[in-house]
């Protein structure tokens, strides 16, 4: 067991272990139970991808963190996470937070895959796994953190496994907690409403719907296909007033969760676009 020297975080003094475990990841440290809601952040300097070092402090001040820890880079899953951060940094900041991500790799291999996949926030290097353990998290169970502009964790949820990933909403619901910066979901079309056009519906073409801010209410993935479904007279149809009715089907690429819209499906971005609240 290596026992690092006692640090200063934010006035306060908390020992530090970190425990090995039989697969090579950091497990649960003594300061991990010092870690809930309302707690001070753990301050540690990182890595921007450029070598430059950083105190984590030195990010709040202005504006909340909304923290992302990441698995490996090479990991099953990375790409889908980045990505649905990606998409959601413009809703984060309109939130007023901002996001900032870790990975336990180098400047070089986080450069690489900042840049691979046009990612619009940070990505600061841990690579001797000092910040996963400090925040109680590791690359195979990561997890993602609030911080307030007073350096206190306001939100917190550490993966249970690979799979667990909630919505990207959770967090900015935390970050506009903090903010009082209400961003809105948009409003959906509810399946079977009279109020949207029947009579003009155009067939989807690739790459004319990009819906802004799209996250599965299911896994959280931010990949989608649209299609369109008529709802033509038959039994069950008419049973419930579709018949003849058609709809966009929105469906997450990963578990196949699918969205019913009535709506033209190449006017549907506009159901999907954010509206800010002041």
């Amino acid at each position: 067991m290596k026992i690092a020297p006692v640090r200063t975080i934010l006035n306060t003094e908390l020992p530090y272990t970190s425990i090995p475990m039989e697969n090579g990841e950091v497990g649960m440290t003594t300061s991990q139970t010092e870690l809930t809601l309302g707690s001070p952040a753990r301050d540690l300097t990182l890595t921007f991808t450029d070598g430059a070092g950083v105190e984590l402090s030195s990010l709040w001040p202005e504006r909340p963190l909304a923290l992302i820890f990441f698995e490996e880079l090479d990991g099953r899953f990375v790409v889908d996470r980045a990505i649905q951060w990606r998409d959601s940094d413009n809703i984060v900041r309109a939130a007023g937070g901002e996001i900032v991500a870790i990975c336990a790799a180098t400047p070089a291999e986080a450069e690489t895959f900042s840049t691979t996949w046009a990612l619009p926030y940070a990505l600061l290097c841990d690579d001797d796994g000092d910040a996963y353990a400090r925040y109680g998290v590791t690359t195979e169970c990561p997890g993602r953190f609030a911080i307030d502009t007073e350096g206190a964790i306001r939100y917190i949820h550490r993966n249970d496994g690979t799979l667990d990933n909630p919505s990207s909403w959770d967090l900015i619901d935390a970050i506009s907690a903090v903010t009082g910066k209400h961003v809105e979901r948009a409003p959906l079309t509810p399946l079977g409403d009279d109020s949207a056009d029947e009579d003009s519906h155009d067939a989807p073409v690739a790459g004319q719907h990009a819906l802004n801010g799209y996250v599965c209410a299911k896994c959280g993935h931010s990949d989608y296909e649209v299609t369109d479904v008529s709802a033509t007279s038959g039994m069950m149809s008419r049973m419930v007033n579709l018949q003849n009715r058609r709809f966009s089907a929105v469906s997450c690429m990963r578990c196949k969760f699918t969205e019913f819209y009535k709506t033209n499906s190449s006017a549907l971005r506009n159901v999907f676009d954010v509206v800010v609240g002041a």
